[in-house]
């Protein structure tokens, strides 16, 4: 018997290390070709997986390509994946795809250029089981002039069921494109990002004060989703104001508020829209689930930042759990609100972004990314600039300016 599994497994490696194919058995793995061995030179292959009307769970176990460019950021080495007729994302490096649950066919593309290479990449997948929906996103209602209602809808977090075990979902995954439409990049003039935004209208972007970009040299960048990715029709944006709030203070973070005011009016399309702001009596209790994206890293020790959009879906947490997490030495203020400590969180490269919740149908921003642990810890909640508190300042500075 054990002689036999291990002829199994070989013939299923074997299988493994060919280029592309379609899988179409209940389960099993593939890899790039020569795999764990480096995979070769100007390869194009294409692996197909149909669902066959069931859930699809593809993981991958191992992901080592080509590093992208450090002075562009471009990849020569990637893996591309196609859900049904959308593009999920381009990968290269070691920031490989997250985990994918679905009902339609997957199609990954690995290419290689003439150089460089690297082990390349496993994956395991299987047909089977069912998707529990843990938050339902009400259809979009999408109209010319509304504020948070995105013509995409968002991908909802999903918890897989299969066999008799659970598993979850963490550390946030690849956003649908264009789903967020008011995430912004700041980026400088040699298309560096180094901090996210919201867009509130046709004229006004709102991110963190301790972002400080500069009105000479950077760039607020709307409509996009894959920063590797030279065709998106993005619109990049000079700044010609830059309004931070007079109280803010670099020591203690505190009113970390900043409001940017484009040079040219933003087009609004189902890629651009603004999202709403909360107002500054609305409710948004502890334990309610709202969502965080952003191109920062994906873990403290990322040598990069990833392309693809990445977001989280995180339960806001009270100020008096905040304030015993982080104890004396943080103070969380009033113009302060947490969220996370559930197994996903903001990091570098997030500062800025938004922290949206859905009320009334709409999404609303409650809160902008400050600051957190040095480690992005999922166990720490996240802070960021509370909405509420600071809705009259936000209001007053677009209205008089």
């Amino acid at each position: 018997m054990i002689w036999l599994l291990c002829v199994l497994s070989l013939a299923s490696y074997a299988k493994a290390q060919s280029c592309g194919g379609s899988f179409i058995a209940s389960s099993g793995t593939a890899a790039s070709p020569n795999y764990p061995s480096n995979y070769g030179n100007d390869l194009r292959c294409e692996y197909v997986f149909p669902a066959n009307g069931q859930l699809l769970q593809i993981s991958f176990t191992h992901f080592h390509l080509e590093a992208a460019s450090s002075w562009s950021g471009s990849c020569y080495d990637t893996v591309t994946v196609y859900e049904g007729s959308n593009l999920v994302g381009t990968y290269c490096g070691t920031n490989g795809p997250a985990n994918i649950a679905t009902r339609s066919e997957v199609r990954i593309v690995f290419s290689t250029d003439y150089s460089v290479t690297t082990a390349g990449f496993s994956l395991s997948y299987s047909r089977g089981g069912e998707i529990i929906t843990t938050t339902t996103l009400p259809p979009p209602t999408y109209a010319p002039g509304s504020c948070g209602t995105p013509a995409i809808q968002p991908r909802s977090s999903e918890m897989l069921r299969y066999d008799q075990a659970q598993g979850r979902i963490v550390n946030g995954d690849d956003a649908t494109p264009h789903s967020w439409p008011w995430q912004v990049s700041l980026q400088t003039s040699t298309d560096w990002h180094y901090c996210g935004g919201s867009l509130l209208n046709e004229n006004w972007v709102v991110t963190a004060a301790h972002c400080d970009p500069s009105i000479s040299g950077d760039y607020v960048v709307l409509g996009e989703h894959d920063r590797g990715n030279s065709f998106e029709p993005i619109q990049r944006l000079r700044i010609s104001r830059k309004l931070c709030h007079a109280q803010y203070n670099s020591n203690t973070i505190d009113y970390d508020i900043c409001l940017l005011k484009l040079a040219t009016p933003a087009v609004m399309s189902d890629a651009v829209h603004p999202v709403c702001l909360a107002a500054d009596d609305a409710p948004f209790p502890a334990g309610m689930s709202c969502y965080t994206s952003g191109w920062g890293k994906t873990s403290a020790s990322a040598s990069t930042t990833p392309m693809i959009l990445q977001q989280a879906m995180i339960p806001l947490v009270s100020t008096s759990q905040c304030q015993s997490a982080w104890g004396s030495v943080n103070t969380i203020t009033d113009r302060m609100i947490c969220a996370g400590a559930d197994g996903a969180t903001s990091c570098m490269g997030d500062s800025g972004g938004p922290l949206v919740c859905q009320k009334d149908g709409a999404w609303n921003l409650v809160g902008v990314v400050s600051w957190g642990s040095s480690q992005c810890s999922t166990s720490t909640p996240a802070v960021y600039a509370r909405v509420t508190n600071l809705r009259q300042w936000l209001d007053s500075t677009m209205a008089n300016n």
